[in-house]
């Protein structure tokens, strides 16, 4: 994504790492090609048993959002895969890869892309979703532990706010719940409908203004060990 060229594909990187490396991906991002990143704090999920029963299931862990062009995508990633911990055994974070099909580029006023088309990698059958939930602030727990019965694995927290204001409590009839939590699970193709069927009973989510659930698509993905540098 250099100059000013109006039309324009990337990537977002989302790489969930442990609390502290977060610097550490975006240095190793930025010598691979990319022009920067989005460092937030978030709060990680366990999908360990043992971690639930000894209620050390929460982890302090970095979010980093990371916007890529096409062609610099696949060398970012290459560094990063350096890390890759293949054993299943010891990972501590993960990168996925989503297709961005328009940017709105610096210096320009106009959305870049035109309309939404698949990637190349896209059309390849993907083999891992990211599902995303937006709900009020206190929800999230309660949200993972029904994912995690629908058959989900861990899942990362992050803190937001939302935007509703007293109009829209006075015209919409939502409550005004401006803090709000956001929640990134991954999941198997066939484990996605289970997991968004175990939403449809939360509370958290029935309720007026609760909330919302949608599914993101992941290129690629790779399961990170320790980021040493």
């Amino acid at each position: 994504m250099r100059g000013n060229e109006i039309n324009a594909r990337g990537k977002l990187l989302v790489t969930v790492v442990r609390r502290s490396c977060g610097e550490k991906v975006v240095a190793l991002t930025k010598a691979a090609g990319a022009r920067g990143g989005t460092v937030l704090p978030c709060r990680g999920k366990s999908d360990a048993r043992l971690d639930r029963l000894l209620g050390a299931d929460d982890s302090l862990e970095d979010d980093i959002f990371t916007l890529v062009s096409d062609e610099d995508a696949p060398k970012i990633m290459n560094v990063l895969r350096a890390y890759e911990e293949k054993t299943g055994k010891h990972w501590q974070g993960f990168v996925v890869q989503v297709d961005i099909p328009a940017v709105l580029k610096q210096g320009t006023d106009y959305f870049a892309g035109g309309a939404p088309q698949r990637s190349e990698d896209m059309r390849e059958e993907t083999k891992e979703y990211v599902v995303c939930v937006i709900v009020n602030r206190g929800c999230a727990d309660d949200i993972m532990a029904a994912a995690g019965k629908a058959g989900a694995g861990g899942g990362v927290i992050l803190n937001g706010r939302g935007t509703a204001g007293e109009k829209d409590v006075e015209f919409l009839g939502i409550p005004l719940f401006p803090e709000k939590e956001i929640l990134f699970i991954l999941a198997r193709p066939e484990q996605v409908d289970s997991i968004l069927a175990a939403f449809k009973s939360e509370p958290c989510l029935t309720q007026p203004g609760g909330g919302i659930a949608f599914v993101v698509e992941a290129e690629k993905l790779i399961r990170l060990g320790k980021i040493t540098g």
